[in-house]
């Protein structure tokens, strides 16, 4: 009852200051941001602009940058970071706060201005009455109305905004570019359909593809499928005129088949494997940080039931190659960084210099005492669904298995669709694509043979 009362006196306000309100969305969703780092090369950020408001998030005093996600493109800030909006005379936002963002929502403190939050419509709104061309947001260190009462930290997250100022002579109107999906998620040999470009300014838009060999796009916006497997980014965008602002949209296509592990029984140099945990009649697998980490537990997916065989998409890499050293095994992930423990923490440390020994011994059940500095990885502890490393076994805490890549049964195998493969395409045994010069076993048209 109070919420509703103070936006009604809100909007009461603004009809004796006889305001008219000019109101502009962005939704982040539909935008890519462009990454920032500090003079030793760690991102602490990203920039984006977008209908001539400029977003600048950094990582200042917190552990973790500020990033988006990279499947639902939210914007995710981290407690102590900081996010500065600048452009046109502002006096409300209105922000949109993500799904993953109302289980760890935090408050947010503004350089200017007053900020109120609705727990129910899922919104944070800042007003300023006088006005800013430019306000910073501070994320609080606790989670103050998140669902996840586990989680302490506090977190902002995003999926869009809604910035009013006062209209004048010459507000303009959103570009409003947009495909009809922003990921394209597309396994090979299965129906490809193109999503639809839409857009409401009168400019001329202009199409661009990162990857034409994963896919194209026309000048009216229709994405095609080139030769390969990847990811190709698909950028939509269109200049300032008269009556509308500059547009931009964004179409991420992910073109992939699946590898194929399976559960291991001992650990070969230079190998591919997924660590794996199977509690409670469920089998869960390891996927790498995030890029921007140095530091932190192994987060999971879940399969039901307690598998022998993993079929994992090739447009995730959440392998960790063992390699063998003097004295064990290094452990890499997909980021070319290698795990190993400290002396005072549980987490796992990622550096990509720094390629420390694991001892790997295998257990009559199957599984595997992985250990570094007097610590091995455990899957769970407590009600815990993540992979960390413990000098003691943990209550309800279980031994990982490695689930080794399946060179036989990966790669391109499958593959039928003629309009997605094409001009005799030849793979590696890992998938790979490789050129007429390769030699050994190669597979084309999905047979397999040897170039020697």
């Amino acid at each position: 009852m109070v919420k509703t009362l103070r936006y009604t006196l809100m909007a009461v306000v603004a009809m004796v200051a006889n305001f008219s309100f000019a109101q502009t969305t962005i939704d982040f969703t539909q935008q890519a941001v462009t990454k920032t780092q500090n003079e030793a090369g760690k991102v602490v950020g990203y920039t984006l602009t977008a209908e001539g408001y400029t977003f600048t998030a950094d990582k200042q005093k917190g552990q973790t940058a500020p990033n988006q996600n990279g499947n639902t493109k939210d914007l995710r800030h981290f407690a102590k970071n900081t996010l500065t909006i600048s452009g046109a005379t502002m006096k409300q936002i209105v922000f949109t706060m993500s799904d993953q963002g109302k289980k760890q929502w935090g408050d947010v403190t503004p350089s200017e201005g007053q900020v109120t939050v609705d727990t129910e419509n899922g919104i944070t709104t800042w007003t300023n009455t006088n006005g800013s061309t430019t306000v910073t947001f501070t994320v609080g260190d606790t989670n103050t109305y998140g669902t996840n009462t586990d989680k302490k930290a506090g977190q902002f997250d995003l999926t869009s905004v809604t910035i009013s100022g006062e209209a004048g002579g010459e507000t303009k109107q959103s570009a409003k570019l947009a495909f009809s999906e922003t990921t394209v998620d597309h396994e090979v040999g299965t129906e490809f359909t193109a999503p639809i470009f839409t857009k409401e300014t009168t400019a001329a838009v202009t199409f661009v593809s990162d990857n034409e060999a994963v896919a194209t796009v026309n000048a009216e916006g229709v994405i095609a499928l080139g030769n390969e497997e990847g990811k190709a980014v698909i950028t939509a965008t269109s200049e300032e005129n008269d009556t509308y602002n500059a547009g931009k949209a964004i179409c991420t296509v992910y073109v992939w088949h699946y590898n194929v592990y399976k559960k291991a029984a001992a650990v070969e140099s230079g190998k591919k494997y997924m660590i794996v945990a199977q509690r409670d009649g469920n089998t869960y697998y390891a996927i790498p940080a995030q890029e921007s980490y140095n530091y932190g537990f192994l987060n999971t997916f879940k399969e039901e039931g307690t598998v022998d065989e993993l079929k994992i998409k090739s447009s995730y890499d959440d392998s960790f190659t063992f390699e063998t050293l003097d004295d064990g095994f290094s452990i890499k992930d997909c980021y070319g960084r290698y795990l190993y423990m400290d002396t005072q923490h549980n987490s796992f440390q990622f550096d990509k210099e720094k390629s420390e020994a694991w001892t790997v011994e295998a257990e009559e059940n199957g599984t595997f005492s992985i250990t570094n500095n007097g610590k091995f990885i455990q899957y769970g502890s407590g009600t815990f669904t993540t992979f960390a490393a413990y000098d003691k076994l943990q209550e309800n805490a279980v031994l990982p298995m490695l689930f080794v890549l399946n060179d036989n049964e990966s790669g391109i195998n499958g593959i039928t669709n003629d309009n997605t493969v094409k001009n005799g395409a030849r793979y590696n045994l890992a998938g790979q694509r490789v050129n007429n010069s390769y030699k050994g076993i190669v597979i084309e048209n999905g047979k397999k043979f040897v170039v020697k």
